[in-house]
C-alpha cells in the first residue's frame, strides 16, 4: 500500500457537509483513484513535485491556493467548476509531442517524484502517466459539463 491520489466530484452542498464534519470523505465513493501515479503526472505537466502554475497545476491540486484545509483526517484540494474546466481545456490543448518532451524518467529520479525508481522502464512509465492524464481529463469533462467541483487527496 502507498499513498493514493483521489478525486471526488463535488458540490458546494457536499463541501459545505464535509467541512461541518456531517459527513467524513471516507463515507463519499471516489470518483476516480490514479493511485501512485500522482506525483509523476503533477511532475510531467508541471516539472514541480508539489504544485505548478495553473491551469495544468490544477491536475494534481496540491498547492496553497487550492487547499480546503484538514477534513475527515485529509489534507482537502478544492477545485472550482471553473478551475476544473481551465486544466480540462489546458489537457485538450496539450500535444502529445508537447507532452513526452516535459516528461524525464531520469529528472523524476533524481528529484526523488514518488515512487519513481531507478532502473524503471521508461516508455512503460510515459503509458501509465498518459492513461492517468487521459483518465483525469475524462473525469474532468464531465465534471465541468455538470457544473461541479473537483477535491483531490491522498490517502
Amino acid at each position: 500500500m502507498g499513498m493514493s491520489g483521489r478525486y471526488l466530484v463535488v458540490t458546494d452542498e457536499l463541501i459545505e457537509s464535509i467541512k461541518s464534519g456531517e459527513i467524513s470523505v471516507h463515507d463519499c465513493s471516489v470518483d476516480l483513484d490514479i493511485d501512485k501515479t500522482w506525483q509523476m503526472l503533477q511532475f510531467t505537466l508541471t516539472g514541480n513535485l508539489a504544485d505548478g502554475e495553473p491551469p495544468l497545476g490544477y491536475v494534481v491540486p496540491m498547492s496553497g491556493e487550492q487547499y480546503l484545509g484538514n477534513y475527515s483526517d485529509m489534507d482537502l484540494f478544492l477545485l472550482s467548476n471553473e478551475q476544473v474546466l481551465e486544466a480540462y481545456m489546458a489537457l485538450e490543448q496539450l500535444d502529445p509531442d508537447e507532452l513526452k518532451a516535459r516528461f524525464d524518467l531520469d529528472q523524476m529520479v533524481t528529484e526523488g517524484v514518488y515512487p519513481v525508481m531507478e532502473g524503471w522502464d521508461a516508455e512503460e512509465t510515459f503509458r501509465e502517466i498518459v492513461q492517468t492524464m487521459n483518465d483525469v481529463q475524462a473525469l474532468y469533462q464531465a465534471t465541468a459539463a455538470a457544473g461541479n467541483g473537483i477535491v483531490f487527496y491522498i490517502f
